[in-house]
């Protein structure tokens, strides 16, 4: 019988009067250790030993111990290890942050450009309306134009100085720009997420797919909830407000702005937004372990589709 020892020195098989039976040292480098110990090199490593024939009680040796029997004191232990474990949390955090938190920051970076041109437009049209009151363009960006062009003609408006027509040109001109980097995070937002959740983009599509993983906090969150928390993402508010005061609880939650569930006639949205989350939740797990198109997955979400619309 031996008992093992893990230590940032090396994996260690000591059997009883704490005799050294078996040693794999890792090296004195406390990079290349940490690298080794984040790996399965120790599950190899007791692998052969059972190979070997050695039957391994459970439970793990003390460490220090261990590695005294290969004559390494308690300071130099305590030094190395510190060093190890420092560079054995970096190589964790890096593993433990997917690109799935891209997806999250792109959803979270087009929210607030959305909310800044929102902002700057309604300033803009307030600021030129002193100039040109008259002109009543919904479209945005066209309005922009129109005001970068500066054809006027008869207004009751007050005029602007070359200075002035500088001034509100310059946060047109600004805001135009916006809109391109806004298309511009909508494209790679599109295919970040065909690359990372195939599945979600194909029943969702790509903005509403992000918004999921983003409530969730990642693809692996996402992919661990059950199709009736998926329903509700989005509408905590609602569902606290029902378990406290018995008020009616919510039928969907983000996935509302699917346009088969917010399209659809009131009495069916809440059987549709039930069935969609069901499909999304596999749809996220597929993404999270498998990573590829499940076409089957689709086409059942179409079928179900068109049977509740029946």
């Amino acid at each position: 019988m031996v008992k093992l020892a893990k230590t940032s020195f090396g994996f260690f098989a000591i059997a009883m009067q704490n005799q050294l039976v078996d040693a794999h040292e890792l090296p004195r480098d406390a990079k290349k250790a940490a690298q080794a110990l984040a790996g399965d090199d120790f599950d190899k490593w007791v692998s052969g030993l059972a190979k070997k024939g050695y039957d391994v009680e459970d439970g793990l040796f003390d460490p220090m111990k261990a590695v005294e029997l290969i004559g390494v004191k308690e300071k130099e232990y305590l030094r190395f290890s510190r060093l190890v474990e420092i560079e054995l949390a970096k190589i964790l955090i890096k593993a433990a942050i997917g690109r799935d938190y891209l997806i999250i920051q792109t959803v979270d970076g087009l929210d607030d450009l959305n909310k800044s041109i929102n902002i700057m437009i309604n300033r803009l049209r307030e600021w030129y309306g002193l100039h040109f009151p008259e002109l009543k363009e919904e479209d945005h960006e066209k309005y922009l134009k129109r005001i970068i062009a500066d054809k006027r003609g008869e207004s009751m408006g007050i005029e602007l100085s070359g200075g002035d027509k500088d001034a509100v040109q310059r946060m047109a001109k600004m805001i135009l720009e916006m809109y391109k980097a806004r298309a511009g995070l909508e494209f790679y937002l599109e295919k970040l997420m065909e690359e990372i959740a195939p599945n979600l983009t194909a029943l969702a599509g790509a903005n509403l797919g992000a918004r999921l993983i983003g409530r969730a906090g990642s693809l692996k969150k996402l992919s661990e909830m059950p199709g009736s928390t998926i329903q509700v993402l989005g509408a905590e508010r609602a569902l606290f407000k029902h378990l406290r005061k018995g008020t009616p609880p919510p039928k969907h939650g983000v996935i509302f702005q699917h346009p088969e569930i917010n399209r659809a006639q009131r009495a069916i949205r809440g059987r549709l937004a039930r069935s969609l989350a069901a499909k999304l939740a596999l749809a996220s797990r597929t993404d999270k372990y498998a990573g590829k198109l499940n076409k089957d997955l689709i086409a059942s979400w179409k079928r179900r589709l068109k049977e509740v619309k029946q």
